[in-house]
């Protein structure tokens, strides 16, 4: 337990500083706890251009019933090359029947696997 409060206290310092992976640390390790500090630091790491965080802020509002919004966030992370992102487009298009869409989001992540 003192080692993960050290751990969060070296996050925030790294957070505040303006480093968006301690920002998503942050995130992660406050969900539960504190689910509104955790959204605060996904948009900070978001707004500085950091896509998992863009993602994970996609997919909280997405849940959350801001499907709109939501989905914007995820196809920004998509188009920036992350890849759970591209995977996450594919899956809302099936949902909403877009299997089309949905199978372009898919082949994109099999020809970016195909690629390294």
């Amino acid at each position: 337990m003192w080692h993960e409060k050290k751990r969060i206290e070296g996050w925030h310092a790294a957070a505040e500083a303006g480093d968006s992976d301690a920002m998503l640390h942050l995130a992660r390790a406050v969900k539960h706890s504190d689910p509104v500090q955790a959204e605060h630091w996904l948009r900070s790491a978001a707004d500085l251009g950091n896509l998992e965080a863009v993602h994970k802020l996609g997919l909280v509002l997405w849940h959350r019933g801001e499907y709109e919004g939501g989905e914007d966030l995820v196809h920004r992370a998509a188009l920036g090359g992350y890849q759970d992102a591209i995977a996450t487009m594919g899956q809302l298009c099936e949902k909403r029947g877009d299997l089309k869409g949905a199978d372009a989001w898919f082949c994109k992540i099999a020809a970016d696997d195909d690629s390294d």
